[in-house]
């Protein structure tokens, strides 16, 4: 049977660009399709956390990365009660827009050895014999002998069961001089509550802001004037001088409160078409490419065995309940009880001896809506 590739990859963002480099590193055909050309515009405000620069470590692919992004040396934070405090640390976090990123995993991929098919749609699997043998796309099928599935919220290749609990977001970028170089903002404002409002500089002259907040606490409000009302109520007087660069854009985030994986036999799901989304602070940079390395070393298993489609499935969905149920479990947590912890650290920013500890500690975040 002829194969366009051994492995073929749906959407080429983190998850999906780190399953092709994945699965070409370990000498398998890999292809991967992305609907749109390069650089795309994704909503998202590009917090690399502690987490996902580790996974970007163990991949060799820290140093481009970090070359390409700007770096974080404090937080502001604001808490649900009115507490308002700026905690400056010694070493640097990230902020890399997915402009900027994506393209640069893809481009990993394909020095990897892996194929790059940009403006390809995918209409929808290609099922054969009981199982997804390819996908369909407007040019015609294409076939291979597994899929990974990244291709976001919306996927067309999930059978997941469980009610759809749903993150709204909403963001802008300015550009202009209305924020503390190196400094983000997360306001954890009780209308947003467990969520948040953010500030993510991506160079000391543009900025993102955005928010997010679960769709049953908006109270029939549309996302987009929740975010009218916060820019005017926070930022208007900053952004009097600034200008704005291009549309507000949004989009929704589907997280979970359980590691779990419902898809057709012959695909894997990876990245938010798995859900596998932060909870508390919607990032899933870290998730998504974790997941697409571990469901590309399943998958080159499968093809060494030749094991039924089912047990490779099983097999991948125990190991990212392996990787991801501590941290699940931490962010379920702060999203229900986290307010008393942002008080507390407001109070402890207050005091100069902890202020000095911040100085020489690492200034990271995990919080990005993405």
């Amino acid at each position: 049977m002829e194969y366009d590739a051994d492995v073929l990859i749906v959407g080429a963002g983190p998850a999906g660009a780190i399953a092709a480099l994945t699965a070409a590193r370990l000498g398998r055909r890999a292809l991967l399709l992305e609907a749109k050309r390069f650089p795309r515009v994704k909503p998202c405000a590009g917090g690399v956390s502690p987490r996902a620069r580790g996974v970007l470590r163990r991949l060799e692919l820290w140093d481009d990365v970090e070359r390409a992004g700007y770096p974080i040396r404090g937080a502001r934070f604001v808490t649900p009660g009115g507490r308002d405090t700026t905690l400056v640390g010694a070493a640097s976090a990230l902020v890399v827009p997915r402009t900027t990123l994506d393209p640069l995993l893809a481009r990993a991929a394909v020095a990897a050895g892996a194929e790059l098919r940009e403006a390809t749609a995918v209409r929808g699997p290609l099922v054969e014999d009981g199982r997804v043998a390819g996908v369909r796309t407007d040019g015609g099928p294409l076939r291979a002998r597994w899929v990974v599935a990244a291709d976001g919220a919306n996927t067309r290749f999930s059978l997941d069961p469980r009610p759809r609990r749903t993150i709204q977001t909403c963001m802008a970028w300015f550009e202009g001089r209305f924020f503390e170089p190196g400094v983000l903002e997360l306001l954890f404002l009780p209308e947003l509550a467990p969520h948040y409002g953010w500030l993510f500089p991506e160079s000391d002259t543009r900025a993102n802001l955005g928010i997010c907040v679960e769709a049953e606490r908006r109270a029939g409000s549309p996302i987009r004037d929740l975010f009218a009302r916060f820019l005017e109520r926070h930022y208007a007087r900053r952004l009097a001088g600034a200008a704005a660069c291009g549309p507000w854009r949004g989009h929704p985030i589907v997280p979970s409160v359980a590691v779990e994986h419902h898809a057709f036999p012959g695909v894997l799901l990876a990245g938010e078409a798995c859900r596998l989304v932060n909870i508390a602070t919607g990032e899933g940079i870290s998730y998504a490419m974790e997941s697409g390395q571990l469901a590309a070393e399943a998958i080159c298993e499968a093809l060494r065995s030749g094991e039924d489609p089912r047990t490779t499935a099983a097999r991948y969905a125990a190991r990212l309940r392996r990787r991801l149920a501590a941290p699940y479990l931490v962010s379920d947590l702060f999203r229900r009880r986290g307010a008393p912890l942002l008080e507390g650290l407001a109070r402890l920013g207050a005091r100069p001896w902890f202020r000095r500890l911040a100085r020489q500690a690492p200034a990271a975040t995990g919080s990005s809506a993405c």
